[in-house]
């Protein structure tokens, strides 16, 4: 008796194993986001080593409709081919929604001769429904001290 009993313990233990594992992950919701963000640099306290903070509003198809800060942790001028004018930077864009915070590592160039910025951004952190959030979203547009940028991307919400 037991042999028998090693070998049927040790299946219904793989078996076990096998089927918990094999259950299915909750899938993420995804949203395609469109807006524009309207920013300016900031005229109070700055957090910022590089000077660097605006203040804005993001509108959009709804989900990210909000408050935005950002804070610039790095500037640099961009490639010696580059005008000396443009420079890359990056730093933390904070929106804060109705029903949570999303935060963005932006990354991105900025031209401050024509006015010209491009950027992406990708998901670090959230709270609320932006908890467990995964995503990017991309930006272009213009500004030297207000900005405007349009938008475009997806966000995905963890539950």
């Amino acid at each position: 008796m037991r042999r028998f009993a090693v070998p049927v313990l040790v299946g219904a233990v793989v078996a076990g194993g096998l089927s918990a594992s094999a259950m299915p992950r909750p899938r993420q919701k995804c949203f395609k986001i469109s807006g524009t963000l309207t920013s300016a640099m900031s005229s109070g306290a700055c957090a910022s080593p590089v000077g660097i903070c605006t203040t804005g509003e993001f509108e959009g198809n709804g989900l990210l409709n909000g408050r935005t800060t950002f804070v610039a942790d790095s500037l640099m001028p961009a490639a010696p081919t580059e005008a000396p004018t443009t420079l890359v930077y990056s730093g933390l864009l904070t929106i804060q929604t109705k029903d949570g915070t999303l935060t963005t590592r932006d990354t991105g160039i900025l031209d401050t001769e024509n006015g010209l910025i491009g950027a992406r951004d990708v998901v670090v952190g959230g709270t609320g429904i932006f908890a467990g959030a995964t995503g990017y979203l991309l930006f272009q547009g213009t500004g030297t001290s207000t900005f405007i940028n349009e938008a475009s991307g997806e966000i995905c919400l963890a539950r």
